[in-house]
């Protein structure tokens, strides 16, 4: 079976884990340019058909807002159930300043704990997904559901998108991915009738029928609001603006890469990281830190996000979660109250924006903790400064001359999302690169994901597969091992379903890379576990072992 393109690995980034802190930064500009241009031979998001569809899609989701008792409601799991969030809020904010009604909804697999912390495991019911649409949508005549799974993957989604199938009069389901739908995960569900590849097929149908959409380029990765902005100005010039704005990003490989070193130093040290920003730009960077534990096998710790006011910032489905523990602890003030008094010369606070470095910047001044800032100017230059009291301050430029082209009726709301998604690659920079000097990545594999949910259970096989010569069932099996903490398995164990190899793994650190040593080297668990303790860079393992990566 071929591997789906968002499970293969990018040739672009093969030596990132072993490039300095700019050279990242210049390979994930690589990479993230292809969102432009495509993968490989793939067209990307320049694709006229994808075009079209979007320009097709754009009048349907006028319509629904122009009239009384629609809605559009975007829902996925993980990062793209938060990217779901976050693009309702900003639209919502946008509608209500025009004084139209807020119509945009948002659903996250695991409801808003999800937005905060990884609770993964609860993308692999799509019945449950079904409900929770079902529930939003009850009341309302005409729904335009836009369902987001990166590898056309998630079972929570295709709960959704079988159950807006079967209602056409009042669904029009839309799938963003980033695979070709024969791609689509084709293993069975447990406890439902059909795969996600069976749920993709129907809705090709559906689609030539023009009763559904599949936008599903070959690229990197992309953002909902880029469907949403269609609504307002031209696509080829917005796609054109979004590209304008990554170059100048990059530009700053060597400021960037500084902001990596101090973000590694953190790390390795033993000490977090600190985001804290206003309204949209916390919650990006809030994003950010919660993709870093399932995709890292990061503590909650290393990397946390705050905003300014808290839940009273957000707007979310289900209110003010905070009483619920340090996980939902998330505005500025409680990282100053919580926080502050005990930070150490091994923690890195990175304001982000100008507003919150008016507020915050005096009260870190005499503190112990490595400091950085980052912000974003239009139509300036570019400027980066150390001094005592910042490790670096960065001031990107921003220039996207068709931006002047907009109308003055949204051209704020433009400029506010594209500088919210150059944040996003600001943070992302940093956080990737902060794991890579923490030893995390073996090649441009993480390595140590969280076997989590059922996705990442079948990632985590595929990459003990990738860097051993055995077949998948031998693959599986040196998982199942360093799971369950055995040199030899029982039956009970090699047979039980993948929901019990999931709660087994939960607690468990280093448990891919334990297996990828099992797989490559035939050596017990002990002896992995005393490998990986003294030198936690798997590719430095194999190559004290005369064993190539």
């Amino acid at each position: 079976m071929e591997q789906p393109i968002t499970e293969q690995s990018n040739p672009l980034s093969s030596n990132i884990d072993v490039a300095s802190s700019e050279e990242i930064v210049q390979i994930l500009y690589a990479c993230d340019l292809e969102i432009f241009h495509g993968w490989k031979n793939s067209q990307g998001i320049k694709d006229k058909g994808l075009i079209d569809k979007i320009e097709n899609l754009a009048k349907k989701i006028s319509n629904v807002i122009e009239k009384p008792g629609g809605g559009i409601v975007i829902s996925g799991c993980g990062t793209s159930g938060r990217i779901a969030f976050l693009t309702a809020r900003t639209f919502n904010c946008y509608l209500k300043s025009k004084g139209k009604e807020e119509c945009f909804q948002y659903i996250i697999a695991g409801d808003d704990k999800a937005l905060f912390t990884s609770i993964e495991l609860a993308e692999d019911d799509p019945v449950v997904g079904a409900e929770k649409l079902n529930q939003v949508c009850k009341e309302k005549a005409s729904v335009v559901y836009i369902g987001v799974t990166c590898g056309l993957s998630a079972p929570f989604v295709a709960g959704q998108l079988d159950l807006c199938l079967s209602q056409p009069e009042k669904y029009t389901p839309v799938l963003i991915g980033f695979n070709p739908v024969e791609l689509a995960r084709n293993l069975d569900i447990e406890k439902w009738d059909k795969t996600f590849l069976q749920v993709a097929q129907n809705l090709e149908i559906a689609e030539k029928q023009q009763k559904a959409f599949i936008l599903n380029p070959v690229i990197g990765s992309t953002k909902n609001e880029l469907i949403f902005t269609k609504m307002m100005i031209n696509i080829e010039e917005l796609m054109s603006m979004y590209e304008s704005v990554c170059n100048c990003v990059y530009k700053q490989s060597h400021h960037l890469g500084s902001l990596i070193d101090l973000a590694g130093a953190s790390l390795n040290s033993g000490g977090n990281i600190y985001y804290l920003g206003c309204e949209g730009f916390g919650l990006m960077a809030m994003i950010d830190a919660s993709e870093c534990p399932p995709t890292y096998g990061a503590s909650f710790h290393d990397i946390r996000g705050f905003v300014t006011g808290g839940f009273s910032a957000l707007n979310n489905n289900d209110g003010d979660l905070s009483n619920l523990g340090s996980q939902y602890q998330i505005s500025v003030e409680d990282f100053e109250r919580e926080i502050l008094p005990a930070i150490t010369s091994d923690d890195l606070v990175v304001l982000l924006g100008e507003d919150i470095f008016q507020r915050s910047s005096k009260s870190l001044l005499d503190l112990p903790c490595k400091k950085a800032y980052v912000t974003f100017q239009w139509d300036q230059t570019s400027t980066s400064s150390t001094c005592v009291e910042f490790g670096l301050a960065l001031s990107i430029a921003l220039n996207a001359p068709l931006v002047d082209r907009i109308s003055p009726d949204c051209k704020f709301l433009v400029m506010q999302l594209l500088e919210e998604v150059s944040l996003k690659w600001v943070v992302n920079s940093l956080s990737t690169g902060a794991h890579i000097l923490k030893g995390k990545v073996c090649q441009n594999m993480m390595i140590d994901v969280k076997v989590s949910n059922s996705k990442l259970f079948h990632r985590a096989v595929g990459i003990v597969q990738n860097y051993s010569s055995l077949s998948h069932e031998e693959s599986c099996h040196c998982l199942l091992k360093s799971i369950y903490d055995t040199d030899i398995l029982t039956e009970e164990q090699t047979s039980a379903p993948v929901v019990s190899h999931i709660n087994a793994a939960s607690q468990k650190l280093m448990v891919v890379p334990v297996a990828i040593l099992i797989a490559k080297l035939s050596c017990s668990i002990k002896s992995a576990k005393e490998m990986i303790s003294c030198q936690p860079v798997l590719r430095k393992v194999l190559i004290q072992k005369d064993c190539s990566a």
